[in-house]
């Protein structure tokens, strides 16, 4: 089963992590500071192999551009 990951917040040494499933059922999973890359920033879509996280780097790219086109699309409403 794929899912999607994401940093959703970190709370302290403690990652938020939004998991959603093929069924687009959401849940929550928190993980240690230490798990994840130091890097890994709020919004990265993350992937997990054994008991670390690592950034999917194309797949933040991604979202993040989508998400840039949908709130200029969403600013573009707002002035007509």
């Amino acid at each position: 089963m794929k899912e999607l990951c994401i940093l959703d917040r970190w709370e302290g040494d403690t990652a938020v992590i939004e998991v959603t499933d093929e069924a687009d059922l959401t849940h929550w999973q928190r993980a240690n500071r230490s798990e994840l890359p130091p890097d890994a920033r709020e919004g990265d879509v993350l992937t997990r192999s054994g008991q670390s996280w690592q950034v999917d780097q194309a797949a933040t790219a991604a979202r993040r551009e989508k998400m840039a086109r949908r709130l200029a699309r969403l600013k573009g409403r707002g002035n007509a």
